[in-house]
């Protein structure tokens, strides 16, 4: 479990700088060296320094985390909405060499599609066409020894099913021979391993529990995941720029994944990996791509909106199970309850080949955020994301007084 510093910068007061300027002049009237006379060197620049607007501010922590080093970003783009006052854009970083980041480029959002396919299923418990008791009997037919049919959509959205997980290596393997064809999703839950625990005992975060949803979502509608993220949510709120990879083609410019794949230190382009292959496995557990404008707003939309009805979000939003952790508090439906400066934030943090993002809203403020990065010079990615949004968010939350 990564430990997380959080670093403040030390703010020196105007008037201790005063204090000190009028004990020095005291200390030296006596002094036999000669004064110049105040008007014999005149200020080149007699006009104070105007202070830092809050986009130089935040654009100036984003460009310390970006760059060559180890300890570095790639790129990043950032999001950051405070209610419907403002909206605050920014990027740094490299899509690839000589081609900055901009904030019209689409990022893979990881895990952060596991807020957008718990609000679909919500959607379709609003609607009467899903309960939360339901099993996966219910609408599947699975014949897995590793799959207990009768584990609920409710263990699957809080990962308390007991499922194991099923991207292992020989998964990706079948991928790699093969990247322009895609690998049914069926095919994929003969990779879940067996189970780490009964149903319900526990929370114990898996993917396997989202490759489930997702296939009753289409076994309950009868279209596939894109078109009913599509239906329900991209199209009624004017998200035009968030795409389901697995069954959309994704339009506009894509920021370039880089990954160190043979572990040898050094970060390789691995954009022509991402076939219908990869996006097939990737599927409802991280094959969301968008871009961070969308990514902050949907983030209004979920948690401070109609997105779903208000006792769906309340479900979404409430703990449902305690994670004992400094940063990770706990986990609802779909949804991660993390700790910043103090404040529960809601949201959900992303990872997968290639990229890395964090999304969350803070109820109190009404600020959220989305910060999406084409991964991470070093296997420090994640402290230094979680770094990187921490002093965001002071920096927002100090500026506005909220």
């Amino acid at each position: 479990m990564l430990e997380i510093m959080l670093y403040f910068r030390k703010k020196i007061y105007p008037f201790v700088s005063l204090l000190i300027l009028m004990v020095g002049i005291s200390c030296s009237s006596g002094s036999d060296d000669p004064t110049p006379d105040s008007d014999s060197n005149p200020d080149p620049n007699p006009n104070p320094v105007s202070e830092l607007t809050i986009e130089e501010k935040l654009q100036a922590i984003i460009d310390e985390k970006v760059g060559n080093d180890t300890d570095k970003l790639v790129g990043v783009a950032v999001s950051i909405r405070v209610g419907n006052q403002e909206h605050l854009s920014l990027t740094g970083g490299i899509s690839k060499l000589g081609v900055p980041i901009n904030g019209n480029m689409r990022f893979g959002i990881g895990s952060i599609t596991k807020t957008v396919v718990a609000a679909t299923t919500m959607k379709l418990v609003d609607e009467g066409i899903l309960n939360l008791e339901d099993t996966i009997a219910d609408w599947l037919d699975i014949s897995s020894e590793n799959v207990d049919n009768s584990i609920t959509v409710y263990q699957l959205l809080t990962h308390s099913s007991g499922l194991f997980g099923y991207m292992y290596d020989n998964l990706w393997a079948m991928a790699e021979s093969d990247l322009q064809t895609p690998i049914p999703q069926s095919t994929l839950v003969g990779f879940i391993g067996p189970p780490v625990d009964e149903p319900g005992v526990g929370h114990e975060y898996s993917n396997s529990n989202y490759l489930l949803l997702g296939l009753i979502i289409e076994a309950s509608t009868g279209k596939t995941v894109g078109e009913v993220m599509r239906e329900k949510f991209w199209g009624p709120l004017s998200l035009g720029n968030v795409y389901f990879g697995t069954n959309e083609a994704i339009e506009g410019d894509i920021a370039t994944p880089w990954r160190d794949s043979d572990d040898d230190g050094t970060l390789e382009d691995i954009a022509s990996e991402f076939g219908p292959a990869y996006h097939s496995i990737f599927y409802c557990a991280a094959d969301v791509f968008a871009t961070a404008s969308d990514l902050s707003m949907w983030a209004q939309h979920l948690y401070n909106g109609n997105a779903v009805s208000d006792a769906s979000r309340i479900q979404m939003m409430t703990p449902h199970f305690d994670i004992p952790d400094k940063v990770f508090v706990s986990y609802g439906l779909g949804t991660r309850e993390v700790l910043f400066h103090g404040r529960s934030t809601y949201g959900h943090t992303g990872g997968m080949r290639g990229y890395g993002s964090y999304m969350f809203f803070d109820p109190i403020s009404d600020v959220s955020i989305a910060m999406l990065n084409n991964q991470s010079r070093s296997d420090d990615g994640p402290l230094l994301r979680y770094e990187l949004v921490n002093e965001l968010l002071k920096e927002v939350f100090d500026h506005y007084g909220i």
